[in-house]
């Protein structure tokens, strides 16, 4: 009867234990699922760049390592080129610049001359030259040595095309004269002097008349137009002339109606 009783004793407590386990596999399977779910989340989510880390972020080629993003170079250019009378010729940039103390500036003319010029201002948006010579209306090439810009320490060179205007001579007009509607003779209060002076004359509606000068002298200029009317207005730009105290050659207006 005992031995019956030890039997049955250990069988239920066997299929006790056998209860007792199950739900700790059960369990211990179902975490096992948990953290391999866990698991590849982390691994989507690192395949589309959103956790954080060393990673690259999407979208965020060019940065660094650390973070800091990388800035394409851009092209360093200039804005307005104007002129004075005095010689000086104002340089505009379209970004901030700094430079260098190798900067040097060269102006060459349509013949190949190059202007005798010289720094005289520099700040983070203008650059002021000196030039003696220039004339009025003539095309020059401005050359920019030793200039940087805000997203590069390379020195780099700019070169830009021009064309000088707005200079107008201190010279004044004294009398004009016309000959058989062929000739005006303009008179000039000081004496002159012209460098590839040339003539531009335009009627009353705007039209460019053709004309020519056939004499410049100290005091005057005689200028010859075409087909000129009587009662008709004509204005007269002589370019390349100047007084003896200017540097640079400028220009002259004059307005006149023949009678």
């Amino acid at each position: 009867m005992k031995l019956k009783k030890v039997k049955g004793f250990l069988a239920g407590a066997l299929v006790l234990s056998m209860a007792v386990a199950l739900p700790a596999e059960t369990f211990a399977q179902e975490a096992g699922e948990s953290v391999a779910v866990t698991a590849y989340v982390k691994a989507k989510n690192r395949g589309n760049g959103s956790h954080a880390g060393n990673d690259k972020q999407p979208g965020t080629a060019g940065q660094t390592e650390s973070g800091g993003k990388k800035t394409k170079q851009k092209a360093l250019k200039t804005g307005k080129i104007t002129c004075t009378l005095a010689g000086k010729v104002n340089i505009s940039f379209q970004q901030k610049v700094t430079y260098t103390d190798a900067l040097k500036v060269a102006i060459i003319d349509e013949a190949g001359t190059e202007m005798n010029c010289k720094v005289l201002k520099k700040n983070k948006k203008l650059l002021s030259v000196s030039a003696s010579g220039l004339v009025s209306g003539q095309k020059y090439t401005i050359t920019i040595e030793g200039i940087l810009g805000t997203d590069t320490n390379e020195a780099v060179t700019v070169t830009k095309e021009f064309t000088a205007k707005g200079m107008k001579t201190q010279c004044k007009v004294k009398d004009t004269a016309v000959v058989n509607n062929q000739f005006v003779i303009i008179k000039l209060k000081s004496a002159v002097t012209y460098k590839d002076a040339v003539v531009t004359v335009k009627d009353s509606k705007g039209a460019e008349c053709e004309a020519k000068i056939v004499k410049q002298a100290k005091g005057n200029v005689k200028i010859q137009i075409a087909n000129m009317q009587k009662g008709e207005t004509y204005t007269i730009t002589i370019q390349g002339i100047k007084t003896k105290k200017e540097k640079n050659f400028g220009s002259i207006t004059k307005t006149i109606t023949v009678k």
